[in-house]
């Protein structure tokens, strides 16, 4: 997938949102579709998460988030891959994070439909998916842009708006 949205690191005040929509637990396996610095993975560990999965391209930030597992002793836990979200089989996530943009989530959504089980959350910032409904939104703060950010919950098999 050609990367549609560079790098928008989610501030520390939004990251509490994703939880909110998808509390976890220790047989959850958190994927972040574009996982960047991996601040999201790392709070789903101290959330409780079982295990966490970020995939990313770009091979620096990948560098810098392995780095930061290891000097936080996580790199048992939470695997970081230099990846086309595309290349990747999400099979095994209970739990997915996204922040892409409109065309981004509609490219993924077939993906995400065919691998994802049923059960498992998937979290959008900002951008809601396309013919999917949420289950649940929130909305977040954002002290740049218009003062709030929404976050959607979708369970799969989603319901269509369609």
């Amino acid at each position: 997938m050609p990367s549609f949205i560079g790098w928008v690191p989610t501030p520390d005040e939004r990251i509490e949102n994703f939880f909110d929509l998808a509390p976890l637990s220790s047989s959850d396996v958190v994927y972040d579709l574009g996982s960047g610095d991996g601040r999201l993975l790392f709070a789903a560990l101290e959330k409780g998460a079982g295990r966490a999965v970020g995939v990313e391209l770009d091979p620096e930030r990948v560098k810098l988030a392995r780095e930061e597992a290891k000097s936080k002793g996580l790199e048992d836990r939470v695997t970081f891959l230099e990846a086309d979200v595309m290349d990747i089989n999400l099979a095994d996530a209970s739990v997915v994070l996204c922040y892409m943009s409109s065309k981004a989530s509609e490219a993924l959504k077939p993906k995400l439909e065919a691998e994802l089980k049923p059960g498992t959350r998937v979290v959008m910032e900002s951008f809601s998916v396309p013919g999917w409904k949420p289950i649940q939104t929130t909305t977040g703060t954002d002290m740049g842009f218009c003062g709030y950010i929404e976050f959607y919950l979708y369970i799969m098999p989603p319901e269509s708006t369609e």
